[in-house]
């Protein structure tokens, strides 16, 4: 589908990917419209579901989460089955992302576990009944990640990034906390006094509360979750395996995936490959460029790679809880 936005409209979604808790009249401002026509254009956004909705932001390894990502090849296994089983893991608490791809692999699933024995207990949870359509499965351990704000939207605009992952202190979140978590997941526009009336609160409990998750790294920041297909964009991932790599030059990796626009996250990974970049490209020229610079810059680095597309995001969420 081709829906037609203009440059004002792509400098809005700039500005709710990069803090959608931006007021109408903070991004009117930056947009040079009226505080009203910005509200219009964000409810059509919505409308025509440019923007899924909008979410809080969180790094898991501050509630002492790892990030597992498994990639999964099936056979035998019928798009009835298939859908099932979609269903199933997209209702899953824990599984915070989840696509269908095209290339190497079919299926890909991001799970938060404390360890690897819960790891373990939830991919038996998970996937056991299914190991019969199962030929082949990749599992990686996110080290940590940087998402990037979508500067391909108006090219001129600063780059901005969130680290997760890492060594963190870990917090403890109490009944209060964790459903603020919950209603920003997905509401991560609403006022400071609707979500205190959803929690029988006071608006300025959920001020304080709001900062202190932010002061303690919970809270990373707010985005838009944006529908790459609705701008005819292409999600693909590219999975890399490395060689002669050091300090210094996952440092200049790292620095390249921030300067480069269509590459949305960086990802370093402990696994079958060492780091992953997804990337939204709006034709294969565009993808194209983005692997001859990356094989440019780091021609002796890049031992090999896989080169996969994301047909379907199902499942996005930064608290699946």
């Amino acid at each position: 589908m081709n829906i037609k936005t203009d440059l004002k409209d792509r400098k809005i979604l700039y500005e709710l990917d990069k803090d959608s808790r931006q007021s109408n009249k903070q991004i009117a401002k930056k947009v040079s419209l009226s505080e009203q026509v910005v509200g219009n254009r964000i409810k059509r956004l919505l409308e025509l579901k440019i923007i899924d909705y909008f979410q809080v932001k969180i790094n898991p390894a501050t509630l002492g989460y790892l990030h597992v990502k498994i990639y999964l090849r099936f056979h035998n296994l019928s798009t009835e089955k298939k859908e099932q089983l979609v269903q199933e893991l997209q209702t899953r608490p824990g599984v915070f992302w989840l696509v269908s791809l095209r290339g190497k692999y079919d299926l890909g699933v991001s799970i938060y576990v404390k360890n690897l024995t819960e790891f373990s207990q939830n991919y038996e949870s998970l996937l056991g009944r299914w190991g019969e359509y199962i030929t082949n499965r990749n599992v990686i351990l996110l080290e940590k990640a940087y998402t990037y704000t979508k500067t391909y939207l108006v090219p001129q605009q600063n780059r901005e990034l969130f680290e997760y992952g890492g060594g963190k202190e870990i917090v403890s979140l109490d009944e209060v906390d964790f459903r603020l978590l919950q209603i920003l997941n997905r509401e991560g526009r609403a006022s400071l006094l609707e979500i205190a009336q959803k929690l029988q609160v006071s608006s300025n409990t959920i001020r304080y509360r709001l900062g202190h998750l932010m002061k303690k790294g919970i809270i990373t920041g707010f985005g838009a979750k944006i529908n790459f297909k609705q701008l005819s964009y292409t999600y693909s991932l590219l999975l890399l395996k490395l060689q002669n790599m050091t300090t210094e030059r996952y440092a200049a990796l790292e620095s390249w995936s921030k300067l480069n626009k269509n590459i949305i996250i960086y990802i370093k990974t402990i696994g079958d490959h060492e780091a992953e970049l997804e990337v939204e490209t709006i034709n294969r020229e565009e993808l194209d460029a983005v692997l001859k610079s990356l094989q440019d810059n780091f021609v002796s680095e890049i031992k090999d790679y896989e080169l996969l597309e994301v047909t379907t995001e199902h499942r996005m969420t930064y608290f699946p809880f």
